[in-house]
């Protein structure tokens, strides 16, 4: 329920938004790019690493926190008061090769070499508003997290040392929370050129995800933490 509203609050902001920057006249608009570090809980996904993976085959699975980068387009309503549509990416990657070997009773020696990759992007669209002290500013967003985990598995089975198969398996699945942010920076500006420092808290905002990797995989991405950004563009009408 609290995604549905949040997602609709989306769609009227940027209803709104869509109007405003239609009439540039009476707004001033800004274009910036968006660069900077984003510090996530992650959570369960990595302790699943651990216990599917690393605690029994002694892997260095775990997804870590790192760049973003993206695009923000601001307009100014009123003086103090400005709307704010962006959109930035975010990719972590971990990747292992693990072995196990049985001897049968009929004295056949089986040896499997496996090869895992995982890959995790999170892609946010967020719409806020944001009210300015001049420089300092804070504002509060509501966004849709667009995430996706994608594996690939290959294998390679031998008996008695000798090559007996091969295979590979690839498995992805997305979800798109909803989420809260909250924000504070300093802007620094000289027409047409500005610069933000920004801080942001993404709040409570979790994607499920589920892949097939021998049995049915259920897992958790916590996507709620601290980012801190760098903005840098220009102002125009």
């Amino acid at each position: 329920m609290r995604e549905k509203i949040v997602k609709s609050v989306i769609a009227g902001v940027l209803v709104l938004f869509l109007g405003l920057v239609s009439s540039p006249a009476r707004a001033e608009l800004s274009l910036k790019i968006v660069g900077g570090h984003y510090n996530f809980s992650l959570g369960r996904i990595n302790e699943d690493f651990d216990e599917y993976w690393n605690d029994d085959w002694g892997t260095d699975f775990e997804f870590k926190a790192g760049a973003i980068y993206g695009l923000a387009l601001g307009c100014d309503v009123v003086p103090r008061l400005e709307f704010r549509l962006e959109g930035y990416s975010f990719e972590s990657k971990t990747g292992d090769t693990y072995y196990n070997s049985w001897e049968r009773e009929s004295g056949d020696l089986w040896e499997h070499y496996h090869h895992d990759d995982f890959k995790l992007t999170v892609t946010p669209v967020i719409v806020s508003g944001i009210y300015k002290f001049s420089p300092f500013y804070v504002g509060i967003g509501v966004g849709s997290f667009i995430t996706k985990l994608r594996y690939v598995g290959e294998y390679d089975e031998y008996k008695n040392e000798f090559l007996f198969d091969s295979y590979s398996l690839t498995e992805s699945d997305s979800d798109i929370p909803a989420g809260l942010v909250l924000l504070a920076g300093f802007s620094f500006k000289h027409k047409p050129v500005s610069l933000n420092l920004e801080a942001r808290y993404v709040m409570d905002t979790k994607a499920k995800l589920k892949v097939r990797w021998w049995d049915t995989w259920d897992t958790e991405v916590d996507l709620g933490g601290l980012q801190l950004s760098l903005l840098a563009g220009v102002t125009f009408r």
